[in-house]
């Protein structure tokens, strides 16, 4: 029988790749809506555009 493919294992695959190019995975307890730093406005904001922007943005544009 043939592994499962989970979530799960898709979004470590992508966070591993984003964390190569610079990305900065946190708790969701340090940035969500009602903690001190918080990063979004609700959790069903699935993809915090800010802290991708500035981790891959650099990285980008020093690509030629």
């Amino acid at each position: 029988m043939a592994g499962r493919l989970y979530e799960s294992h898709i979004e470590e695959a992508a966070l591993s790749w984003f964390q190569d190019l610079g990305y900065e995975a946190t708790s969701r307890e340090e940035i969500a809506p009602e903690a001190r730093h918080a990063e979004c406005d609700s959790f069903a904001e699935l993809v915090l555009v800010q802290r991708l922007r500035d981790a891959l943005l650099p990285k980008l544009l020093s690509v030629r």
